[in-house]
């Protein structure tokens, strides 16, 4: 019997299966397959382009603001010489060791002892240029930061003002012309438009200057370079100059500069010079600055951008990660189709990987174009031609050193943001993706623990620092020391540490949110299961809303503490909303010229109340400032003792006349105070005793110690904080102690006839004022305009000034609180929307088995007050904490009672109510009921 047998076939199996690619190969493969289906996703490809654009823009347009308004060297030089070759400038005596930097004049020094002392003795300031500078060279002797006094329509007022001819040509790109021509008289001169307007003149008209006895025409209007129209000085010639010596004086030398050799010279003879060669091309050996060039640090810059950048990169990565999550979970089926086709689990990593890389390219090059345009904007918007400003540029500058890693730094976000997602998408089943199954989180047992020991970490360093640094600040003892750096770092990481303790097991803490609030009822069900089912796309959400609430918490805390106590430690001149009209003058000669002035100024504004308070008149002085009389006396009140080392402090001699006293009509008391006195008070004022506001003032007897000196004596005390002079009489007076409430000048307040009895000379001192309602706001800007440089005579002169008591911190809270509620409302929407994405397939299951628009509306309020209400919860604990760590390590700055709870409110209960408000609000989309699936 014969049998059939078959041929042996050969094995065809591996040659029919699919040769993988090179590797570069498999990279432009998958590269191809990523930008396909980026395309195919648009709207989570414009998510992610945007999350990465948006810090992207922010960093490029700042880092072109930046570099705008850096100068070039050249343009550097220009600021200081305009279009002369160098400037001079008397610093010392003649010194044959004088030195200084050629590129930083003011950089320099003479040789010295061991002590410090210098070797060489102090010999006169020069008051001619040295014969170095050659005779025919063109010397423009400019003086700076002077006065004058020039008739305006409120009376004579001081101007600052630059005297010498600043219009010449040489100092183009240092004064910048605006209107009219130069001068070309000694009658003559020009003023910035802002001084104009403050003198009520015109371009032609004659200005008197009554000091000096000259009369001025007006021939055009000019401003330096670094400042702004609205700027007020005026540019007189240089006869105006006024006599202080040269010191204030600087030679401007249009067409000669020295070298190294001449700059030693120059030197030697006590001049300082700054040479527009020596700086752009600073010879060998020569002594160059330590100080640096005063431009911004380009590490500075750097390590802020990389701050902001670390921030911006670790938001965006967690958002941007949430939304490849959710576009993975969506291709699954199509990255099994290719898996199923011989694609490699590393082949499946890559186009998930390098899909991220795509939209990092994408959105890195838009959100650059965006910030370069925006920033071009601004420079032009606030581009007022004060270089060296904020509100003057050099010219539009792109940053290419800066802007490459920008464009770099967007790549890596988009690429790491995608790392998760990649990982999740090669572990896959491809059989179960093939079907459509979604495959459920799985949750790990072990991250519980170590979130709570990573909680509990956090707490212990934040406890036992915040103790450590308290009781070594108490304690006085040594702060510069490894321990107590430690324990800072301590305060600070350690919220930061809870935090990381707590997201640790977040899927955990979300698979018991799920089961706790499947009890309340159907809504809260369906949204915390889909919430710990989804887990990477939650967590990031809650995580980046948790850290943006912990910043603004802790930011809103300290800067409302640090108010508080600065509000404490504020210095009224006078009870809030009081106008305040100080005088001053040098001796009593022009007292009722002055006291007629502060008068008609005060009554134009009507006020309710007014209250004059004196003080003790200085002596007649001579002509030089000394007093005629030294046997003449004055008096003071003696300290006592400070806050800090009371009873047992010990005094230096100088305290002995440390108090003001201010002489006030007891009638006029609570008007200066803007409190109510007790009778007791009234009755200690009205029967020769004081009124004290710092118990400092007090002896162990409750008495006010009145020193009364010799104008000699008191001088030699004031200057000699060690001397011995004493003063030639003691009064005690009997003190009632007063709280006003706030710091204030009036600490001794004694009344006129008190003061009659002790023999005092009284001089007014100022006028306040208070009023039924606040001043209005043009009011106070006419009375400040018209008072600020306003004199009554040669030796007088007052201003006024409206107490608004300490700066108003509100807006700064609710700038920082705009800030978090734009980032948790972001951080939100994102995920909001990604889970109404997501859950499109089950919208279109809970409509076909009858739920209606109102359960899928509570779904997505249940969803919004997990994600927001976990994060909000998590970022004030951990806010609150940091706040208690600092508050405990600085007692004496930050105190717990100025903890802005009510601020703290809104970002911990309000802020969530209002987003899962807002989410119930919004509609839900009609469901496509094409697209059931079985909700896992």
């Amino acid at each position: 019997m014969t049998e059939l047998l078959e041929a042996p076939r050969a094995d065809t199996t591996d040659a029919m299966r699919p040769r993988p690619a090179p590797g570069w190969g498999r990279w432009r493969i998958a590269a191809r397959l990523a930008r396909r289906q980026t395309w195919r996703t648009k709207g989570a490809s414009a998510l992610v382009v945007t999350l990465v654009a948006l810090p992207v823009a922010g960093l490029a347009g700042t880092a072109a603001f930046w570099e705008s308004h850096n100068a070039s060297p050249q343009e550097r030089v220009g600021l200081e010489l305009g279009a002369n070759e160098a400037w001079l400038e008397v610093t010392g005596g003649a010194d044959p060791t004088r030195w200084q930097a050629v590129d930083q004049p003011y950089e320099n020094g003479v040789a010295t002892d061991e002590s410090g002392n210098p070797l060489n003795p102090f010999l006169p300031l020069p008051t001619e240029l040295p014969g170095v500078v050659p005779d025919d060279a063109t010397v423009l002797p400019v003086q700076q930061y002077g006065s004058a006094a020039v008739e305006t329509p409120d009376g004579v007022a001081w101007l600052t003002m630059t005297s010498g001819e600043v219009w010449a040509p040489s100092f183009a790109g240092l004064y910048v012309p605006i209107d009219g021509v130069a001068p070309t008289h000694p009658d003559e001169f020009m003023a910035t438009p802002g001084a104009l307007e403050r003198i009520g003149a015109e371009i032609g008209d004659a200005v008197d200057f009554p000091d000096a006895g000259v009369t001025l025409t007006v021939t055009g209007t000019l401003r330096p370079v670094g400042a702004e129209a609205t700027s007020v000085t005026l540019f007189l010639p240089a006869s105006m100059a006024t006599p202080d010596g040269p010191a204030t004086k600087r030679w401007y030398v249009a067409d000669w500069q020295p070298g190294v050799a001449e700059l030693a010279a120059l030197n030697r003879e006590g001049f300082i010079a700054y040479a527009r060669d020596l700086v752009l091309d600073p010879p060998p050996g020569a002594a160059r600055t330590t100080w640096g060039d005063g431009s911004p640090e380009l590490w500075n810059i750097l390590l802020v951008g990389a701050i902001a950048a670390a921030i911006c990169g670790y938001i965006t990565v967690l958002l941007s990660g949430a939304a490849f999550s959710v576009t993975a979970r969506r291709q699954q089926q199509a990255l099994a189709v290719a898996a199923s086709v011989g694609a490699a689990r590393g082949d499946v990593f890559r186009v998930v990987l390098l899909q991220g890389t795509v939209l990092g390219v994408v959105g890195g090059l838009m959100g650059t174009a965006v910030g370069l345009g925006g920033a071009a904007i601004v420079l032009a918007a606030t581009d007022r031609g004060a270089l060296g400003t904020f509100w003057g540029n050099f010219g539009f500058t792109v940053p290419w050193h800066l802007i490459v890693p920008i464009v770099v730094f967007a790549v890596l976000v988009g690429t790491i943001a995608a790392v998760a997602p990649a990982r999740a998408a090669m572990r896959g089943d491809t059989l179960a993706a093939l079907r459509g199954a979604r495959r459920p989180a799985r949750l790990t047992p072990r991250r519980p623990l170590w979130g709570l020991l990573v909680i509990i970490t956090g707490i212990v360093a934040l406890v036992v620092g915040g103790m450590y640094m308290a009781a070594t600040v108490m304690t006085g003892g040594d702060t510069d020391t490894p321990p107590f750096y430690v324990a800072v770092y301590a305060v600070a990481l350690g919220p930061i540490i809870f935090q990381i303790g707590l997201l640790i097991p977040s899927h955990w803490v979300l698979v018991q949110l799920s089961k706790a609030a499947s009890r309340v009822g159907l809504a809260p069900r369906l949204a915390s299961r889909d919430a710990a089912a989804h887990p990477s796309r939650v967590v990031p959400a809650f995580a980046v809303i948790g850290a943006s609430i912990f910043a603004a918490s802790f930011v809103l805390s300290l800067t409302a503490m640090t108010a508080a106590g600065n509000a404490r430690q504020h210095w009224y001149q006078a009870p809030e909303g009081a106008l305040s009209v100080q005088l001053w003058q040098t001796g009593t000669e022009a007292t009722d010229e002055l006291m007629a002035a502060a008068e008609e100024i005060v009554a134009s504004t009507a006020p309710r109340s007014t209250a004059l308070v004196e003080t003790p008149a200085w002596p007649a002085v001579d002509a030089t400032g000394t007093p005629s009389d030294p046997r003449a006396h004055t008096f003071a009140a003696a300290r006592q003792s400070y806050d800090w080392c009371a009873p047992d402090c010990d005094l230096e001699a100088h305290e002995l006349a440390q108090g003001t006293l201010s002489i006030v009509d007891a009638s006029d008391v609570e008007t200066l105070l803007g409190i109510p006195l007790d009778a007791a008070a009234r009755a200690t004022l009205r029967d020769g005793g004081a009124i004290v506001t710092d118990p400092g003032y007090l002896a162990a007897d409750g008495r006010l110690v009145v020193t009364e000196w010799t104008v000699a004596d008191y001088l030699e005390l004031m200057q000699m904080g060690g001397s011995t002079a004493q003063p030639a009489a003691q009064h005690r007076l009997s003190a009632a102690l007063v709280d006003p409430g706030h710091q204030q000048p009036f600490q001794i307040i004694i009344a006129p006839e008190t003061a009659a009895a002790l023999g005092v000379t009284l001089q007014p001192n100022a006028i306040v004022a208070t009023y039924e309602e606040p001043l209005p706001t043009a009011t106070v800007d006419k009375l400040t305009g018209q008072t600020v440089d306003l004199r009554v005579s040669a030796e007088a002169g007052l201003y006024a000034h409206v107490e608004t008591g300490p700066a108003p911190i509100d807006p700064w809270l609710w700038l920082i609180t705009a800030v978090a509620v734009a980032l948790v409302v972001a951080a939100a929407a994102v995920s909001l929307g990604l889970a109404r994405f997501e859950r499109r397939p089950d919208d279109a299951t809970l409509t076909a088995i009858g739920g209606g628009r109102l359960l899928r509306r509570n779904v997505n309020a249940w969803q919004a007050a997990i994600i927001v209400g976990v994060g909000a919860v998590i970022g004030t604990a951990t806010g609150a904490l940091s706040v208690w760590g600092y508050a405990k390590a600085n007692p004496q700055s930050y105190l717990l009672a100025d903890t802005p709870w009510l601020w703290l409110a809104v970002l911990g209960f309000a802020l969530p109510t209002a987003v899962t408000v807002a989410a119930w609000l919004a509609p839900p989309r009609h469901p496509d009921l094409t697209r059931r699936t079985a909700i896992t």
